[in-house]
Parts: structure tokens; C-alpha cells; sequence
């Protein structure tokens, strides 16, 4: 396992952690959602890991997830696996950050519809939800501020010197 791997699967479970204990069912929700702190985690990394590394890493946090939550096991470990191929395949388009924040915006849009059309598929009631648009419109939105925390934080740990990177 190399440097950035480990660093990747560390900040995912410290992700993880945060997310089912600060802002799980019953604790912090402004507004009735929370934000999607391990799929911002899973796209602040995959920019920096190989293909399978990072589909590696998006699955394990996607699982964790799942371990500590109530629905269907995989249903976020496929949604962050998606999410970690779509980061990894668009990373080179985004540079600068009006892009960048975009990017994360429309990657937490797109995991958040996924998951719901997963989890309409294995018999949750998630389509029938009346704060159903706010639920998939605020995480983004969320991210999209604390990005501007975990991105540089994610990149001052993955990067080598002199390497490219996201210019935060």
C-alpha cells in the first residue's frame, strides 16, 4: 500500500466517523440535511490516486458508510465507487477553482440522485420523501463550503512537490 493510499483510506474513515457521529440521523441537520462528507472526501482524493486505487478507496468509504448506516449494504459503497470513477475520468477538465467547486457540486448532485435511485430499487421509501429535492440540493451545497477546507487539506497531504495539482 503506498503513501497516498494510506493517507486516502485515513482521512476517509476520519470522514466516516465524522459523518455518522457529528451529522447522522438526530444530531447536526441545518435545514433537514446534512453534508456528504465522505463523498467530498472521496472526491478531494481521487484526484490524486490512480483508477484503482481510488475506486479502492470510494468503495471502502462507501461500505463504512453503509456498516454504520440503516439502509441496504452497498448501496453507498456502488454510489462512492461511481463517484471515484467519475472524479478520477474528469480530473484533468478541472483546474481552477470555479471549476473545481462545480465539479464538486455537480459529482454531490449526481451521488445523491444515485443513491436514490438505488435505494428506490431495493424497496426504500427514499421517492416518497417529501423534502426529497432539499435533501439532494443542500449536501451539495454543503460541500461546496466545506471544500474550501478539505480540498486544500487533501491537497497538502497527497501532493508531491512540483506536482500538479488542484490550486487552492
Amino acid at each position: 500500500m503506498g503513501r497516498r493510499v494510506g493517507i486516502s483510506l485515513g482521512l476517509v474513515v476520519i470522514a466516516v466517523i465524522l459523518q455518522a457521529n457529528l451529522f447522522g440521523p438526530g444530531r447536526i441537520q441545518p435545514f433537514g440535511a446534512s453534508p456528504a462528507l465522505v463523498m467530498l472526501t472521496v472526491i478531494a482524493v481521487a484526484r490524486y490516486l490512480d483508477d484503482e486505487p481510488a475506486l479502492l478507496v470510494g468503495f471502502t468509504g462507501g461500505l463504512l458508510q453503509d456498516l454504520l448506516g440503516g439502509q441496504p449494504l452497498g448501496l453507498w459503497a456502488l454510489v462512492l465507487t461511481v463517484v471515484a470513477y467519475v472524479t478520477v475520468a474528469t480530473r484533468d477538465r478541472f483546474e481552477g477553482l470555479p471549476l473545481i467547486a462545480g465539479g464538486v457540486a455537480l459529482a454531490t448532485i449526481g451521488g445523491m440522485v444515485l443513491f436514490v435511485v438505488l435505494a428506490t430499487l431495493f424497496a426504500q421509501d427514499t421517492l416518497q420523501d417529501q423534502a426529497l429535492v432539499p435533501k439532494i440540493i443542500l449536501p451539495a451545497v454543503y460541500n461546496l463550503v466545506l471544500a474550501g477546507a478539505v480540498l486544500p487539506l487533501a491537497t497538502r497531504l497527497m501532493r508531491q512537490p512540483g506536482e500538479p495539482g488542484w490550486a487552492l
